[in-house]
Parts: C-alpha cells; sequence; structure tokens
C-alpha cells in the first residue's frame, strides 16, 4: 500500500513540476485571418459607398440630369395645359368653329400630352440607365482596387460585406473576431483617391 501511495504522489508531483514549466510568452501582435494558411479581409461595400468620389460624381450628375429633364417636362406640361385650355375655351364657342379646326385643336392638345408621356418615360429610362452604368463601373473600380490593395498587404481573400449584414443577407461573415483588424475599406478608400474616415 506504501508503494502504491508513493507511487501516486511522484505522478502528482511530476504533473505539478510539468504544468509550473515556463510557457513561451504569446504576442500581443494582431494576427490576420488565416484559414487553410490563407489570409483574408473583408470590406465594407457600403461604407466605400457613402465615402467614394465617384459615387457623390454620379450622384451630382444625375440630380443635375434630372433637373433638366424636369424643366423640359414643366414646359411641355405648361404647353399642353395652355392647349387644352384653348380646345376647352373653344368648345363653348362652337357656332364660331369649323369641325376642322376644333378637330386640329384636339389633334394638337393630344400630340402634345401624347409627347410630353413618351418624354417622361424616355428621360426615366435614361436617368436608371445612366445610374445602372454608373453603379456598375463604379463596383468594377472597388473590385481593382480591392484586388491591388489586398496583393499588397498579402491578403489571399477579400469578402464584400455592408456593415449592418446579419444572418438572413446574402454577404454575410459568420464569425469576424477581429476588431476592425482586417477591415481594409479605408486603405481601399486612399487608393480609390477618396476621403478616408475612422475605421469601422
Amino acid at each position: 500500500m506504501k508503494n502504491y501511495i508513493l507511487g501516486l504522489l511522484i505522478v502528482l508531483v511530476s504533473i505539478t513540476a510539468f504544468s509550473q514549466t515556463k510557457k513561451p510568452a504569446q504576442s500581443n501582435q494582431p494576427k490576420a485571418k488565416v484559414a487553410n494558411g490563407f489570409k483574408w479581409a473583408y470590406i465594407y461595400e457600403d461604407y466605400i459607398f457613402e465615402k467614394y468620389n465617384l459615387v457623390k460624381t454620379l450622384d451630382a450628375e444625375v440630380k443635375k440630369k434630372q433637373e433638366a429633364y424636369q424643366e423640359t417636362f414643366n414646359k411641355m406640361a405648361l404647353e399642353y395645359q395652355t392647349k387644352n385650355l384653348e380646345y376647352q375655351s373653344s368648345m363653348k364657342n362652337l357656332d364660331s368653329m369649323t369641325t376642322e379646326k376644333l378637330t386640329a385643336k384636339l389633334k394638337s392638345v393630344q400630340e402634345i400630352k401624347e409627347a410630353s408621356e413618351n418624354f417622361q418615360r424616355e428621360a426615366e429610362k435614361e436617368i436608371q440607365m445612366m445610374i445602372g452604368d454608373g453603379i456598375v463601373k463604379i463596383k468594377e473600380n472597388i473590385k481593382k482596387t480591392a484586388e491591388i490593395v489586398a496583393n499588397q498587404k498579402g491578403y489571399k481573400f477579400v469578402i464584400l460585406r455592408n456593415k449592418n449584414e446579419n444572418l438572413m443577407t446574402g454577404k454575410t461573415v459568420l464569425y469576424a473576431g477581429d476588431g476592425g483588424r482586417d477591415n481594409i475599406s479605408d486603405a481601399v478608400l486612399a487608393a480609390l483617391g477618396s476621403p478616408v474616415g475612422t475605421k469601422k
């Protein structure tokens, strides 16, 4: 029995000695996310869209074009209103109007109305196309610049996400416990030549 207790005591002392051995100090330096040997980072798409100069330029150009279209449409609407009032007034004096003149006035009113409706439809299409083409160009620039920044910083993957994404959205990072360290949004913005805010 004494041998058994002595053996147990030796084992306990050995375990305690090994656990007391000094462990190598752990570095507090931030490490990039590594998955299967690859570093990855992410950018906030909505944040870049808020700050990117090209987005602001596109927005200003769209507003300018909308104002020009609205001004033209307002002139057409005023012309329609004037011609329509003239036609309504001539309807009150049917005795002094020939059928041909009355028909010509009605046709003129209808043509102006149709022209203004067509103009509005085409203007909306052109604005939508302008916005769509602009966004495609912006996204291409962001993608190319993100690739350049990622290569400079040694990242193999860059994930596109938004600041307030949750698990129900399509572009979600399931875990990002990096404290913002691997967020390269500002580096991409700087490379795009746009103002940089504080890291989100």
